[in-house]
């Protein structure tokens, strides 16, 4: 689990100085949207490893329940936010959903690959 939140941590610092000039160009004015939509993509990646790699040795049913279910909560959860968020005025929408895709893209590429490393080395149980 090492390995995963320190190429999050990379990945983060990475983005930071990728993004640091356009911020500065153009991006002050939507710092809250960006911070948003990074950190809700970032949990979002967190849990869903976790969920993997927890219930990876369990049995295909639970597996699926569990990891799937998981992914339907969270999705439901990011949609809840961003909407509620944008809808009351609090985050600007363009800004908000653009930062997030961009985000959601990364993170979900550096889980699935981090998840991919781990997942051939461990057994599965045959049900």
């Amino acid at each position: 689990m090492k390995p995963f939140f320190k190429t999050l941590l990379l990945e983060t610092i990475i983005i930071a100085i990728v993004g640091f000039f356009p911020y500065l160009s153009w991006g002050t004015a939507y710092k809250l949207e960006i911070l948003s939509a990074f950190l809700l993509s970032l949990v979002n990646a967190m849990v869903g490893y976790i969920l993997v790699l927890q219930f990876h040795g369990s049995d295909n049913a639970t597996f699926y329940k569990n990891v799937y279910g998981g992914m339907l909560v969270r999705m439901v959860f990011i949609l809840g936010f961003s909407l509620y968020m944008t809808q009351t005025g609090i985050l600007q929408t363009i800004p908000f959903f653009m930062s997030l895709m961009i985000f959601y893209v990364i993170h979900q590429w550096t889980e699935i690959s981090s998840w991919l490393k781990v997942l051939p080395g461990r057994k599965v149980q045959v049900s």
